[in-house]
């Protein structure tokens, strides 16, 4: 299969997988995209904490946009590997925009009691949809990137992939704290009103992604759904992965994250308005520190060129986090707090980054839509139960131990990849897709 190149376009190595046409379409598509997602995603965990001022509530709206993952991977997974991937991804992009849509309507139009027609089980149901959505269109969306560049060019391509979202992260959440502050300054007798133009504000950004995605042009039998002698065998699936222990801890490990590690996001606004004593603005902040730093984590992650070695790096990553997120749970000092978070978010980009790259690398071709579905089901399926068990303990015993708790378990996530380590760097070197790696990174150095 012959990938189509931009003409002329000579990039620095960290840019590699930007020579590719698809690949330089998908991405700019997903920049605007994901940007919008993350104004909609700020505003909306705002307005849950301001209607209802529970942590709580935020672990379950995270529940209800994360559990679906969990419950339909495994479909999920099956759908990818025997459909035709673009479609699938236009599909969810188009019903992801509604969604929004409705999110903005019922947010910015009012009852007849003057108050906002949106309601907190407007947002759980919402939410529960949007999960759905997302259940399909990550694993289409992961697998989808080995038809957009060759086999040597994915790792970078993973790590940009990442760099977009956490670009988005930066730009989003800045852009949403300032909307709601200044909107709601111009509209005192307009409740919600910032938090609704924030959602309209992503309904527009889904034109980015669909009008990229209509451009593309796909070699010959590149949409082709698999047609390996396993398709479509759930239990053939997971035996691969108990079949290969990397891979099979590596997911272990990803899930542990999700748990433990990636719910620390869900209370940031517990932290802006309850311990650093601030408004939308203070939140808009604190995530945008946090996607600064995944920036960062991110750009390091693609100058990689081999394999090797990331095993170390994930470990690493991993104490750092918890020993961060610990730290930060005592700050009140809004500017070490900041520090802290971007400090944060580049362990755990690190982490999440290097965990795909292995997984992305040495899965064979004919269960990648499968095993992708896998990580997404306990990457982001197991996060709200995560989010639900940290909502709950903040709830108990204060947000500073709740946090506090977090971290320590994550050290143990740690502990327990390292002394896993020898184990996983024997089980990847014995497969075929880690020499074939290991070459063409010898070739380019």
């Amino acid at each position: 299969m012959t990938i189509p190149l931009v003409n002329n376009l000579r990039l620095p190595s960290t840019l590699r997988a930007l020579r590719h046409r698809n690949y330089l379409l998908f991405i700019s598509g997903q920049a605007v995209s994901l940007t919008g997602g993350w104004i909609q995603g700020t505003a909306q965990g705002w307005l849950v904490y301001r209607l209802t001022s529970d942590p709580s509530m935020l672990g379950w709206v995270s529940f209800a946009s994360q559990a679906p993952v969990l419950a339909l991977g495994l479909i999920a997974g099956i759908v990818s590997d025997s459909v035709n991937r673009l479609r699938l991804i236009i599909l969810m992009q188009l019903l992801a925009m509604g969604q929004a849509l409705v999110l903005a309507l019922l947010t910015l139009l009012y009852g007849a009691n003057g108050q906002p027609l949106i309601q907190i089980w407007h947002i759980l149901l919402l939410a529960t949809f949007a999960g759905v959505l997302q259940a399909f269109d990550l694993p289409a969306r992961q697998a989808f990137l080995m038809q957009l560049v060759p086999r040597e060019d994915l790792g970078n391509a993973v790590a940009l992939n990442s760099l977009t979202f956490n670009a988005a992260r930066i730009i989003g959440p800045s852009i949403a704290g300032g909307m709601i502050a200044i909107l709601q300054r111009l509209n005192p007798g307009r409740e919600a009103f910032g938090e609704g133009m924030c959602f309209a504000v992503n309904t527009l950004s889904f034109f980015g992604v669909l009008i990229q995605l209509h451009r593309m042009r796909m070699p010959p039998g590149a949409l082709r759904p698999f047609r390996g002698t396993s398709k479509g065998f759930l239990v053939e699936g997971l035996r691969y992965i108990g079949k290969h222990r990397h891979i099979r801890y590596i997911l272990e490990h990803a899930g542990y994250m999700a748990l433990f590690g990636l719910p620390y996001l869900v209370m940031i606004p517990v932290f802006a308005k309850d311990v650093l004593a601030g408004n939308s603005t203070t939140y808009g902040w604190l995530m945008t520190s946090i996607g600064a730093g995944a920036l960062a984590g991110g750009v390091g992650m693609a100058k990689r060129e081999q394999i090797r070695g990331i095993g170390t790096l994930i470990g690493t990553a991993t104490a750092g986090f918890a020993v961060l997120v610990i730290i930060f749970s005592w700050l009140k000092i809004m500017a070490l707090a900041c520090v802290t978070l971007a400090l944060a978010g580049f362990c755990m980009v690190s982490v999440m980054i290097g965990v795909q790259t292995v997984i992305q690398t040495l899965v064979s071709e004919g269960f990648r839509g499968r095993v992708m579905a896998y990580y997404s089901m306990v990457a982001v399926g197991l996060m709200p139960f995560g989010s639900l068990a940290i909502g709950a303990s903040i709830k108990a015993f204060g947000p500073e131990w709740g946090m506090t708790i977090n971290g320590v378990i994550c050290l143990g996530v740690a502990a327990l990849f390292f002394w896993r380590l020898p184990g996983i760097r024997a089980a990847a070197r014995a497969t075929p897709e880690y020499h074939r790696a290991v070459r063409r990174a010898d070739t380019n150095a």
